[in-house]
């Protein structure tokens, strides 16, 4: 029980730097219940250009928080992904720079709106969330 409280502290604290180290113009989120995170699955980073393909960063059928910082962009972002509660997929466009968190029922992708010299650079942190 003591390594999941310590993993819950260290999951937390590498989101929230990310967040900082953004420096990001505006903070918006949902709300997450860290209770209800079960693993962590992967981080990273990357970049998607302008009329290119959306990159998926989930793509099954199990819940997932993901924490997305966008670090640099010259375009909007374009975030497509499934609610928790199994609604319609939404559609979410962040303008510049921020972080965002979403909890997603196996979709998450993230497009660069624009041209081809249009890009937008981000780092992620994807969580596993249990079954309740």
């Amino acid at each position: 029980m003591k390594a999941q409280i310590k993993l819950r502290m260290v999951l937390t604290a590498m989101a929230l730097v990310l967040g900082v180290a953004a420096a990001p113009h505006d903070l918006v989120a949902q709300e997450i219940d860290f209770s209800h995170v079960g693993s962590f699955e992967s981080m990273g980073t990357g970049t998607v250009h302008g009329g290119g393909a959306p990159k998926t960063l989930v793509d099954d059928d199990r819940g997932h928080a993901v924490f997305l910082t966008i670090w640099d962009s010259n375009t909007d972002t374009k975030v497509d992904w499934k609610p928790i509660d199994g609604g319609a997929a939404q559609t979410t466009v962040i303008h510049g720079t921020g972080v965002r968190a979403f909890q997603t029922n196996g979709l998450f992708k993230i497009e660069a709106v624009g041209q081809g010299s249009d890009r937008v650079k981000y780092d992620y942190v994807l969580l596993g969330l249990r079954k309740e």
